[in-house]
């Protein structure tokens, strides 16, 4: 973050990528008798008298990452992307590097050297730790690293080679060039390391409880170490189906809502019910899908609104707060937010985008291996994790010290499939972070 001087006063220039991808929040100190902001601080994310949010509580819950600029406190605003904010104020002063898509999609080639440059940029001389799964995002990083002559310092992946997919396929493709990799076992639940994920995901996200254990032994290591956080959802983003994109065509904003909210990684209605009997403050539903369509709507000057919507708020809050919280922003490599490559990615509409894979084409052309993508095994080969019985144990004592009140929101949880049952476990463990249920006790 630097700080300027222009005609509005000393300001701040709140990002230094224009997807605004990299946290930033203004706390508002004193407002006005009109609401008129008069003060505010910069930074100072939570704290105790901090007043909650039905609506931002309810869309992270709900979807698994906030809209906008909402947080989960009244008193907060996350900044915007290009936002420049008045140090004395926490007024906008204005958008200083909003992303306006080219005017044609890239060709292949161009796309090609877009995607070098904007690596070459990012990487600088550093030789990095790389973050390596089974996905296309981390591979393309990866083997745009060797095209540039650079060998990672070492590679992490998460999980066992002998049990996880992704593991498997990054070992792979780790020996297919011969570097070094390290496999990073899945840590059982620690109620203390759970809350400080949460506050160290600014309380954004729902997301990437699995991505924990490779987080903290990359800053074990410390050094520089590449995420592939950014512009890979355009083409795969949770919108980006063709039922989703029926409903979009034909202007039924209402309907792709409801879509939405159907198919997100949220808590599910039986939990947002039991919190609601729990007296903690909740917008309703219709409240949440109003947020959604009004998302939408901003974005429907861009070629392909849907995919910019997982990359503006799935990617920019849900995804983001892992990169730049769990690993330490400053630490954080992640070529994939480059504003070039942003710029010629966002010209492809839709339709485009939906059809062909922008990963893929690059990949084509920069992997010679042959080896598969984790989601193209064989689904038996596709193991899911299995509970320690020691995160089980830690897991059960957790939920014993919630108060009473909680309970039936545990019970909701503990509902939930297997397959989904992430989700409600990790807004449980944000609720606690959050002080929610210190203050629920409190009022008994």
């Amino acid at each position: 973050m630097r700080r300027e001087t222009t005609g509005a006063g000393a300001c701040f220039r709140a990002r230094v990528d224009p997807l605004g991808l990299r946290p930033l929040f203004v706390r508002r100190i004193k407002t006005s008798g009109d609401g008129s902001i008069v003060s505010c601080r910069i930074g100072e994310l939570v704290r105790a008298d901090d007043t909650i949010d039905p609506l931002g509580l309810a869309t992270l819950l709900t979807l698994g990452f906030p809209l906008a600029d909402r947080t989960l406190w009244c008193e907060i605003r996350r900044v915007e992307a290009g936002e420049q904010v008045d140090a004395s104020t926490g007024g906008r002063v204005g958008l200083l590097h909003a992303i306006q898509p080219q005017q044609r999609p890239p060709t292949d080639d161009e796309l090609h050297e877009v995607f070098m440059e904007a690596l070459r940029t990012s990487i600088g001389s550093n030789a990095p730790i790389v973050l390596l799964s089974g996905g296309r995002d981390s591979r393309l990083i990866y083997l745009g690293l060797r095209a540039l002559g650079i060998r990672p310092r070492t590679m992490l992946t998460s999980g066992r080679f002998g049990a996880s997919a992704d593991a498997r396929v990054a070992a792979r493709l780790a020996s297919a060039f011969g570097d070094p990799i390290e496999e990073v076992p899945l840590a059982p639940f620690s109620m203390e390391t759970e809350l400080w994920r949460h506050r160290a995901q600014s309380f954004e996200s729902l997301e990437h409880g699995w991505f924990l254990s490779t987080a903290l032994r990359a800053r074990a290591l410390g050094g520089m170490v590449t995420d592939g956080i950014g512009l890979g959802v355009l083409p795969t983003g949770s919108l980006m189906k063709a039922e989703a994109i029926a409903l979009w065509r034909s202007g039924k904003l209402d309907e792709l809502a409801n879509w939405t909210v159907k198919h997100s990684a949220g808590v599910g209605d039986e939990f947002l019910d039991a919190l609601r009997e729990a007296r903690i403050p909740l917008a309703s539903s219709d409240e949440v899908r109003g947020a959604i369509v009004d998302a939408l709507r901003c974005l429907a000057h861009l070629p392909n609104p849907l995919g910019a919507f997982s990359l503006f708020h799935w990617t920019r809050r849900g995804i983001s707060a892992s990169a730049f919280g769990l690993l330490d922003a400053d630490r954080t490599i992640a070529p994939l937010t480059e504003p070039t490559l942003a710029v010629a990615l966002l010209a492809e509409d839709v339709e485009c985008a939906a059809a062909s894979d922008w990963r893929e084409r690059l990949l084509r052309r920069m992997d010679p291996t042959g080896i598969p993508f984790a989601d193209q095994l064989p689904i038996a080969q596709q193991q899911r994790r299995r509970r320690s019985p020691y995160g089980a144990l830690a897991w059960r004592r957790f939920t014993q010290s919630a108060p009473p009140q909680f309970f039936p929101v545990i019970a909701a949880a503990s509902q939930s499939s297997p397959a989904q049952r992430s989700f409600p476990r990790a807004a449980l463990g944000l609720l606690a972070a959050s002080g929610l249920w210190n203050s629920a006790q409190s009022k008994q």
